[in-house]
């Protein structure tokens, strides 16, 4: 079963950025394992990224487990960001525990690096803090509001 939340967040520009989350509860989120995932080196159809660069999916593909014939637009917006090549290279210097994240991280960078190109991911992190900088501030104003009431009542 699966469990998603998603909030929005306006940015300066005008436009409003949803940021969802969502995480997968029993089985598998992932696959970190040579051809898995993605079908690539023959079995079923290639990865999102070799279709994309009109390639055969070797077994040993690099993109094959994080790029899922499935969910094109994720190597699109990666590719499109940070181009092929760089991928390539990044992917094969990590360690495999570290490649499924720095994969996300990148299709996240990418995609709001599009949605905005000047600000990026840059922007929404600023938008958030500024919020719960706000948030903060509420709060105290809040706590010292309650505080008055409770020595006048107390009293």
């Amino acid at each position: 079963m699966a469990s998603s939340s998603a909030s929005s967040v306006p940015l300066s520009s005008g436009s409003v950025i949803t940021v969802s989350s969502s995480s997968a509860v029993g089985g598998s989120s992932g696959s970190t394992g040579g051809a898995a995932g993605g079908g690539g080196g023959g079995t079923g159809s290639p990865c999102a990224a070799c279709k994309f660069l009109r390639r055969k999916c070797q077994p040993d593909c690099v993109f094959a487990p994080y790029f899922p014939p499935d969910n094109p637009q994720k190597f699109v917006h990666v590719h499109r960001v940070f181009g092929a090549s760089n991928v390539t290279k990044l992917l094969n210097e990590l360690s495999p525990y570290q490649r499924e994240d720095a994969v996300n991280s990148l299709a996240y960078e990418a995609d709001m690096r599009l949605r905005d190109p000047v600000y990026g991911c840059v922007g929404v992190i600023s938008v958030l803090q500024h919020q719960l900088r706000q948030l903060q501030q509420d709060l105290t104003r809040a706590r010292y509001e309650l505080s008055k009431y409770q020595v006048n009542y107390i009293s």
